[in-house]
């Protein structure tokens, strides 16, 4: 796997999440990735502050991060 699909796997999750919060095993059924690229997706996103990770009832939940600017 290299950067550029890893780039390109990072756009699918992004997608998924808009204005959404899902599990990771719910993002593993919405977005068709695997497991391995899911988690390189999401750690592109979260280094790139593009998305929140919160735990719901000891569930990790993704969502993605808003700006709100004044």
């Amino acid at each position: 796997m290299d950067k550029s699909t890893i780039g390109e796997n990072a756009g699918i999750v992004w997608r998924t999440l808009h204005d959404n919060t899902f599990s990771w095993e719910e993002l593993l059924r919405h977005t068709g990735l695997n497991p391995l690229e899911l988690a390189c997706a999401v750690g592109w996103l979260a280094r790139e502050d593009k998305i929140t990770v919160s735990y719901r009832n000891g569930i990790l939940h993704f969502g993605t991060y808003h700006e709100t600017y004044y």
